[in-house]
């Protein structure tokens, strides 16, 4: 018995393994859709990375800077402020080589800065930006006319997406009525 194969020919072929203008159409779309819902969402990650990262920087640098002041009002023998732009001055008490510094922390150019020079002399040791981008600075005395003198610094630093804000409350412990 014979039997017969079935032959297609070339163009009948190439017409069956083909997509079709809709199938393409259709495949594009999806494709266009995924893509744009991936970059939607890689653009807002990258965008969460960077109010996270810029939020970290600026609190850390705010905590740093309040944490020096802390430092240095704790020893501090006196305590006195005007304004941020002339700043908050801490003395402290005479080292082993019988020398006081003086510790300033003002605003300029935007810029928390930490000036220590030599009591007496007034000789300057240094000028450093210890935090940019910063919003405010303010010092309170809390409890005027008492003592020992207490005193609330407020710091905000411009961050993204919101403002950071650090307070603390200083007591100097050798302060001198």
């Amino acid at each position: 018995m014979m039997t017969s194969r079935k032959i297609c020919s070339p163009a009948k072929a190439r017409r069956r393994a083909a997509y079709t203008l809709t199938e393409l159409m259709l495949a594009l779309s999806i494709f266009g859709f995924t893509s744009t819902a991936m970059s939607s969402l890689m653009f807002a990650s990258y965008n969460m990375n960077r109010h996270v990262k810029g939020m970290g920087d600026a609190s850390s640098a705010a905590e740093l800077a309040i944490r020096r002041m802390i430092e240095v009002t704790r020893s501090a023998t006196d305590v006195s402020y005007v304004s941020p732009s002339s700043g908050l001055y801490i003395q402290t008490p005479p080292d082993s080589s019988d020398l006081s510094y003086i510790f300033i922390y003002y605003i300029s150019n935007g810029e928390l800065r930490e000036k220590i020079q030599t009591a007496g002399t007034q000789t300057l040791i240094q000028d450093t930006s210890l935090v940019p981008n910063v919003n405010s600075f303010t010092v309170r005395q809390l409890n005027p006319g008492s003592f020992p003198k207490s005193y609330q610094i407020d710091v905000v630093l411009n961050a993204t997406p919101v403002p950071v804000t650090r307070s603390i409350v200083v007591t100097g412990r050798n302060l001198q009525s």
